[in-house]
């Protein structure tokens, strides 16, 4: 599947670089980008405090949301639950 074109500009290329992701001195397996919907809910452990919830496509996306919530409740220990649907079914 060809991606967005406003996710070209987000994604790191490797096409000029042909080196494969290497780990504890191991190279991975090339692998193709998803992009599945993720459906998720951001908790405090600690309280069960539902702090932000999203439906995306984009991990950078659900990483950012959590760094913003964490900047917000900086005592917080989140949690994130992956959920069969979104929060508000159309």
């Amino acid at each position: 599947m060809p991606l967005p074109a406003w996710m070209k500009g987000h994604l790191a290329t490797r096409a000029d670089d042909p080196q494969p992701d290497v780990w504890n001195g191991k190279p991975l397996p090339a692998r193709n980008p998803t992009h599945t919907n993720i459906n998720y809910r951001l908790y405090d452990r600690r309280t069960g405090t539902l702090l932000s919830f999203n439906t995306t496509n984009s991990l950078n996306s659900l990483v950012a949301d959590v760094l913003r919530t964490h900047d917000e409740n900086p005592t917080a220990q989140i949690v994130a639950v992956e959920y069969d649907g979104p929060a508000y079914p159309n």
